[in-house]
């Protein structure tokens, strides 16, 4: 159900948004992600991503994109069965985001984009031991907010590619006992997406 309602109002926002002048844009892509702070390192948890766009080029060769997506992010170490008390750990992360980018034209083949995220975490399950997910603990904040820049390539007049890089401005949750260090305050979404944008 919530899925349900979750794609109703990506098409609703988008038809309403379409018809106020700005052209729609669908995008698929492929996610690999890592949560900073968790004692692990590299981006080994793979994600999709989904979503649906509106871009208004506003003053040649600038414009602006919003719009609503599916992501998967979290984080992911499988044991070493050759290694006694390796570490296991999987994090799934499914969050609603809306971007809202800038995004610059370069000979009309090159894209740069920078902005800020809004995500709405939708579901959080973690394994830590290899027996089974659970609710995790503690708890994640329901809400994140992301920086994201990106360069792309522009195919043809409607189809790009594009390679992000993301990452939380605030803690996701706290640190264990909620120990703090400097900037550190406690653990960070750090993803990369690499996507496929079809403009219609």
């Amino acid at each position: 159900m919530k899925s349900l309602i979750t794609i109703l109002l990506i098409l609703t926002y988008s038809f309403i948004i379409a018809q106020k002048g700005f052209r729609l844009a669908m995008n698929v892509g492929i996610v690999a992600s890592q949560v900073d702070g968790d004692r692990l390192e590299g981006y080994d948890k793979p994600g999709f991503k989904a979503g649906i766009y509106t871009q208004n080029e506003f003053k040649k060769p600038w414009s602006f994109i919003t719009g609503m997506a599916y992501i998967q992010k979290g984080s992911r170490k499988l044991s070493n069965p050759d290694i006694p008390d390796d570490r296991f750990y999987i994090l799934r992360l499914n969050y609603v985001e809306v971007p809202f980018l800038v995004q610059y034209v370069y000979k009309s083949k090159y894209l740069a984009e920078v902005g800020l995220v809004f995500g709405y975490l939708y579901r959080a399950r973690e394994d830590v031991d290899g027996y089974g997910f659970t609710e995790p603990d503690p708890p994640f904040r329901s809400y994140d907010f992301p920086g994201r820049w990106g360069l792309g390539y522009l195919a043809t007049q409607n189809l790009s590619f594009k390679l992000h890089q993301s990452y939380s401005l605030l803690p996701i949750r706290n640190h264990p006992n909620n120990q703090t260090w400097y900037f550190n305050r406690g653990q960070y979404n750090n993803y990369l997406i690499l996507s496929i944008y079809y403009l219609l």
